[in-house]
């Protein structure tokens, strides 16, 4: 009995050997495992080349290893990065040049109605609400006949400008099509003004004839006829084909007494054209479907301030644009609240009732505004006092001396009068009224103590000539005071 069974101990002694002969069981010994980090991180030393994969790419060993490992779903037979990659198929994608046909059939149609095709018409490239044939009484799924051939479709992956282009889908031969038709009808205009021009001299021909007939002097009558046909209008040479006569926005098919079209944003040819001022691949966009420039071209150049386009945008800032958007604004909420204008229509009253409006809205405000006050008070903390008051500091530049003395800054202004100053005349050096005499109580200038206005200046010599004559004047009488 003891012998059948196999001692615990010795089980635990024999299972890793177990293990390390069994190599299909995907188990790893010990030994294995450490000559496996020994190589890991001598590869991230550099002792030895990297590891390289299937198309003999190298590894790089300081990928973890929950990225380096492939799932073992995979199958993957050796190591490698391949399942981190995106192995889908990618689409061609397509440029906003590449052409996608439409119309065209992919064959001939069906004989009966397949599953899954357009109940309408029965073409499997379309649902039934996609459907472009006219809606039948009863659709191809019920009735089986007449059933239309699919479309060829072809699925491109356009690019961020192959999306948003303007001309996508256009072919340029057939604006061919419009020239000959255009060139058809100014042959046609052509034609049928020479015949009323032909018809004209017929009538004009017979007009001479018969007055040739009923009056006497040819010679007379010929001068006359002359000075007649002469006076009617200009010359053939001087005439203009009115079939070359293009007058910009005008309609070709219009009769003669339609009103004129106008085209928006042609500029004048002897101007620069907006895409033209800067040449940069980086600069303001241009959409030329829309010939609109929104930034402006040279923004950050020495030539902004000199140019005078400054973007479409910065038209739309300036003039009445901002008053039409306010009245825009006004009619949309205007509509909202059930009542109908258009501005295009009739925008005086659109814009009558923006300043009622606008008034009685102002009337409102001060009307609460008041009631606020008068139920609570507080009128005199409305009024601000200046900001030197409240901040205790102001933006003036002022330098006071160790005495407190004014230095520089804020200095008192001279009081101006109407009548010029620091007008020196008569070679003075000072000006009339700078100078009082207290003996004779006269102004005069302070350069030479003349009191004679308009009188030449005589310097400091003619200011100690007064001085002398002066006090020789005085000394008399002094002189007579004291006997």
């Amino acid at each position: 009995g003891g012998a059948g069974r196999l001692d615990g101990s010795q089980h635990r002694r024999e299972t890793p050997a177990l293990f390390a002969v069994c190599p299909m069981s995907g188990l790893k010994s010990s030994e294995d495992r450490r000559r496996e980090r020994e190589l890991e991180e001598a590869r991230k030393a550099g002792t030895i080349p990297a590891e390289r994969d299937a198309d003999g790419n190298e590894i790089n060993p300081h990928i973890p290893q929950f990225m380096a490992q492939a799932p073992w779903y995979l199958n993957a037979e050796g190591p490698g990065l391949k399942h981190q990659k995106n192995l889908k198929q990618k689409g061609q994608v397509a440029s906003a040049t590449d052409f996608k046909p439409r119309g065209q059939k992919a064959g001939p149609a069906a004989t009966y109605f397949r599953k899954g095709a357009c109940t309408n018409c029965g073409a499997m490239t379309h649902s039934t609400k996609d459907c472009v044939e006219r809606p039948r009484k009863k659709g191809a799924r019920y009735s089986g006949k007449d059933i239309k051939p699919d479309e060829v479709t072809v699925e491109m992956a356009y690019d961020y400008a192959g999306k948003r282009d303007h001309w996508a889908q256009f072919d340029p031969a057939a604006h061919m099509d419009k020239i000959r038709a255009h060139e058809a009808e100014a042959e046609v205009r052509r034609k049928a003004a020479q015949q009323k021009k032909l018809g004209e001299l017929a009538a004009r021909e017979r007009k001479r004839e018969r007055r040739g007939k009923g009056k006497e002097g040819g010679e007379g009558d010929s001068a006359t006829d002359t000075d007649t046909d002469g006076s009617v209008g200009p010359s053939d040479d001087e005439k203009v084909d009115e079939a070359e006569q293009v007058i910009i926005g005008q309609d070709v098919k219009a009769p003669a007494g339609k009103a004129k079209a106008s085209v928006r944003n042609l500029r004048i040819r002897e101007d620069t054209a907006k895409y033209l001022l800067n040449l940069d691949v980086n600069s303001a966009y241009y959409d030329p479907k829309t010939r609109s420039m929104r930034d402006n071209p040279l923004r950050g150049s020495a030539l902004a301030d000199a140019s005078t386009f400054a973007g479409d945008n910065f038209q739309r800032a300036t003039g009445d644009a901002v008053q039409m958007a306010q009245l825009q604004l006004y009619e949309f909420e205007a509509y909202e609240k059930g009542q109908s204008m258009q501005m295009n229509a009739d925008p005086t009253t659109v814009e009558m009732m923006n300043k009622i409006y606008r008034e009685k809205k102002e009337k409102l405000k001060d009307t609460r505004s008041n009631k606020i006050l008068e139920k609570y008070g507080g009128q005199q903390h409305l009024a601000a006092p200046p900001k030197e008051l409240l901040f205790a500091q102001t933006e003036d530049y002022v330098e006071y001396d160790r005495s407190g003395g004014l230095r520089a800054g804020k200095e008192k202004a001279v009081a101006k009068s109407r009548y010029e100053e620091d007008v020196l005349e008569q070679n003075h050096l000072a000006v009339w009224g700078s100078h009082f005499d207290t003996a004779t109580f006269r102004w005069g200038y302070a350069d030479d103590h003349s009191t004679l206005r308009n009188s030449y200046s005589t310097g400091a010599a003619g200011r100690r000539a007064r001085e002398m004559a002066a006090a020789a004047l005085s000394a008399p009488a002094a002189a007579a005071g004291s006997g």
